[in-house]
C-alpha cells in the first residue's frame, strides 16, 4: 500500500454499545480488507459502519485510502475532508489528503495541508520529504531543497528522498549535486528505479549517451514498461538518431499514459525529424494543450512553425523560448521576427 496514514481500532465491546460494536466490527472488517489490497470489499465494510454511526471519522479516513489506492482521488478528498470535519486536528487525515491532492496535481491544497500536519508531526520525514515533492512541482526549488535537505537530516537511509533532491538539482541542472544524491540513492538502494532514470536524465544532459541508454534499460528492467522511463528513452534515441526505436519507445509511453505532455513534444520533434510537420504541429499542439509550460515546447513549436512558413505563429513561441534562453532561439527570434 503507498503512503497512506491508516486508523485501526482497538475496542472493548460490551452489550451496552450494540450500535458502536456493529459499526467497529464493520471498521475492522474493512481495514483487514484494506490490508489484503481488497479495495471494492474495503470500501463496502466502511459504507456499512457509515450506516451505523456517520459521524466516525477514522472511518471516513480509510475508506479515503481505499479510494486513493484505486486511483479514485476526488472521491478520496472528500472522505479525508469528512474526516478532518468532523474531528479536529486530525493529522493522519490532513496528510493523506495531501497526498490525494498531489495526485490530482492540486500542488498548492497539497502545500497547505501538509502545513497543518507539521503542526503535530513537526519532526516527520514523510513530511517534508512530500513537502519537498509539491514544493519542486511548483518550481519553487529553494524550498523544495530545504524541505528535502530536512528530510534527509531526518532519514537519512532514504534513498527515495536523495533521488527526489537529485531530482530539483537536475531540474536546477546543478548536474554535479545531482550525481552525488543519485551515487548516495543507488547505495541505499541499488535496484531503486528513479535513480537509474534519473541517471539517464543527467547522462543524455551531458550528452554521455551510452550511460544514458545504459541506465534507462535498466530502470525498465526494474519497472517494465512504466512510461515515463519509456518516453526519456525515446528521446534519447531521438539524440542519438534512432528515429525508428525513439518512435517505439515513444508511442507504447503515450498508450499506457496519453496525459504526459513531455510524450507528445517528443512525438513532435520525432516528426520534425522525419520532415513530416504537419504531424509535428499537431502533436507538439498536443503537447502545449496540457502543459503549455513543458520544457523547450515553445522552442520546438517556434521552430516548427517557422518551417511550415508559418512565421507570426513561429515568431510567437519563439519570442517565448528566447526569454527563457532556450537552445538558439534568441538568436533565431532576432534573424527571424525583427
Amino acid at each position: 500500500m503507498s503512503n497512506w496514514f491508516l486508523v485501526y481500532l482497538i475496542v472493548a465491546f460490551s452489550c451496552s454499545d450494540e450500535p458502536n460494536r456493529e459499526r467497529d466490527s464493520f471498521f475492522i472488517k474493512g481495514n483487514a480488507r484494506l490490508n489484503a489490497g481488497e479495495y471494492s470489499e474495503a470500501i463496502r465494510y466502511y459504507n456499512e459502519a457509515v450506516a451505523k454511526d456517520s459521524t466516525f471519522a477514522e472511518v471516513y479516513n480509510n475508506r479515503g485510502i481505499a479510494y486513493s489506492e484505486q486511483g479514485k482521488y476526488g472521491r478520496a478528498v472528500i472522505d479525508y475532508t469528512q474526516a478532518i470535519g468532523l474531528k479536529s486536528g486530525f493529522a493522519d487525515a490532513f496528510y493523506n489528503r495531501a497526498n490525494a491532492h498531489l495526485q490530482l496535481k492540486q500542488y498548492d491544497n497539497s502545500l497547505a495541508d501538509l502545513d497543518s500536519v507539521s503542526k503535530y508531526y513537526p519532526d516527520s520525514a514523510y513530511v517534508f520529504f512530500t513537502q519537498g515533492f509539491a514544493l519542486a512541482e511548483v518550481g519553487r526549488y529553494k524550498e523544495a531543497i530545504q524541505a528535502m535537505n530536512q528530510a534527509i537530516t531526518l532519514d537519512s537511509t532514504n534513498a527515495e528522498a536523495f533521488v527526489n533532491r537529485g531530482t530539483v538539482f537536475y531540474y536546477q541542472r546543478k548536474l554535479d549535486s545531482a550525481k552525488q544524491d543519485l551515487q548516495q540513492a543507488l547505495l541505499l538502494n541499488s535496484k531503486e528505479a528513479n535513480a537509474h532514470n534519473l541517471k539517464g536524465l543527467v547522462a543524455t544532459e551531458e550528452g554521455d549517451y551510452r550511460t544514458a541508454l545504459n541506465s534507462f534499460n535498466k530502470a525498465l528492467e526494474l519497472v517494465v514498461y512504466q512510461p515515463f522511463f519509456l518516453n526519456n528513452r525515446g528521446y534519447l534515441y531521438l539524440q542519438m538518431g534512432d528515429l525508428p526505436s525513439a518512435r517505439q519507445d515513444i508511442d507504447q509511453s503515450i498508450k499506457i499514459n496519453p496525459s504526459n505532455s513531455y510524450a507528445y513534444r517528443n512525438k513532435g520533434i520525432y516528426y520534425m525529424l522525419s520532415g513530416d510537420l504537419k504531424s509535428a504541429i499537431t502533436n507538439l499542439e498536443q503537447s502545449r494543450k496540457i502543459d503549455e509550460s513543458t520544457e523547450k515546447l515553445n522552442y520546438y513549436l517556434g521552430k516548427a512553425y517557422l518551417e511550415n512558413e508559418q512565421k507570426e505563429k513561429a515568431c510567437k513561441f519563439l519570442y517565448q523560448a528566447s526569454l527563457n534562453q532556450v537552445e538558439d532561439a534568441p538568436q533565431l527570434y532576432n534573424e527571424v521576427c525583427l
